[in-house]
């Protein structure tokens, strides 16, 4: 694997950051968190012309057709600026399960409303009792005339509150693995809860009350779904992976440069030899990191248990480092890395949700060890 950045990813990766200190500066972003919708459209029509929406789309939808690698480094810088927008679950969650779906008519439209910024998605797939189960669902699906009707709950939609439509997991009949439909948020019979995240984000709880769809609206039966879930959870592992990587070193670039200038004692805090050390087992922390993601970059395409494996080996890995990087931040920081002002503490929360997306870390260790049997 080549770890040096060829010309074009070095022109993303320059744009991406470009963007994230001209337009995303902490100021900016908690304002942005603290409105109602959470996020910036205006920043969506962004991504959109400049690309980046498009980076996983095949060409035949299209999209840019790019590597996977494209978009971990466009993640990364996300994660420096803590960036809201849904990129993860609209760009990357949902479109690799439209891209492997078997309505071909629906995958290319939809397809190319994301790319253009028209359309934004969310997963709508846990449930109370799932417990991160790609092929457990509840939510049942009945054929009625010519479509189906859904009735079932859905916890934690991430960025729920302001996706255009749903891929929401059922079961139809008798069959004990989900499908997969597609379902638009004013359907009749969707009801919508919304909340904010710890992280500044958003999320939803849905409840299908005879919702009813068409027959077109089915993405993929049960004998796919489930591949295309667990394939589609572990691209959107890798990428907040990513995303967490760039949110631990600009914790650390922050906690660097304030141990740099308070003072006590008559000198700089950072002169302090246990302070050294501890900055130096937060960047051997970032580091580790940083090889399990291309681990799991490397294995993105692999047999199926290989890359379950590395996916959860790094998982687990980055979670871990995260809880460590971001709390000593907030240590280093003194009292003042507890307040709302500090932008520290937010980095420690975007960690702290980082573990329970997608498989938490006991899930993954548990699915690292069966990988392994």
């Amino acid at each position: 694997m080549d770890f040096n950045l060829s010309d074009e990813q070095q022109m993303l990766r320059d744009g991406a950051r470009r963007f994230v200190r001209e337009q995303y500066d902490f100021e900016a972003r908690r304002g942005l968190s603290r409105s109602e919708v959470g996020h910036s459209s205006t920043h969506w029509k962004t991504f959109a012309e400049l690309g980046w929406l498009a980076l996983g789309i095949p060409e035949d939808a299209g999209g840019l057709g790019c590597s996977f690698n494209e978009t971990a480094i466009l993640l990364e810088e996300f994660g420096r600026g803590l960036v809201l927008e849904p990129f993860v679950s609209t760009a990357v969650l949902c479109v690799r399960i439209l891209d492997r779906c078997e309505n071909a008519d629906v995958r290319l439209q939809v397809l190319a409303e994301v790319t253009s910024g028209e359309a934004k998605l969310a997963l709508a797939h846990d449930e109370p009792a799932s417990r991160f189960e790609p092929g457990r669902a509840a939510t049942s699906a009945r054929a009625h005339g010519d479509g189906f009707v859904l009735n079932g709950t859905k916890m934690l939609v991430v960025d729920g509150p302001s996706a255009d439509r749903y891929i929401v997991s059922a079961t139809v009949d008798d069959d004990p693995a989900p499908s997969l439909f597609l379902v638009p948020n004013d359907v009749p019979g969707l009801t919508l809860g919304a909340y904010p995240l710890i992280d500044g984000g958003r999320a939803a709880d849905l409840r299908f009350a005879d919702v009813a769809c068409p027959a077109a609206a089915r993405l993929a039966g049960p004998q796919r779904a489930t591949d295309i879930l667990e394939e589609a959870f572990d691209a959107a592992t890798v990428a907040r992976i990513a995303e967490a990587i760039g949110a631990m070193e600009a914790a650390m670039a922050v906690t660097n440069e304030y141990i740099k200038t308070r003072v006590q004692f008559g000198q700089p805090i950072g002169k302090f030899q246990a302070l050294q050390h501890r900055m130096a087992e937060m960047f051997i922390e970032v580091e580790k990191s940083r090889s399990s993601l291309f681990r799991a970059l490397a294995h993105l395409d692999a047999e199926t248990v290989t890359r379950k494996a590395a996916v959860s080996a790094a998982k687990v890995v980055v979670a871990a480092a995260g809880k460590f990087v971001g709390g000593q931040g907030i240590q280093l920081h003194g009292g003042m890395g507890m307040t709302e002002e500090c932008s520290v503490g937010h980095y420690f929360k975007k960690l702290m949700a980082f573990d329970k997306l997608y498989g938490d870390s006991d899930w993954h260790l548990l699915r690292y060890a069966a990988c392994n049997q």
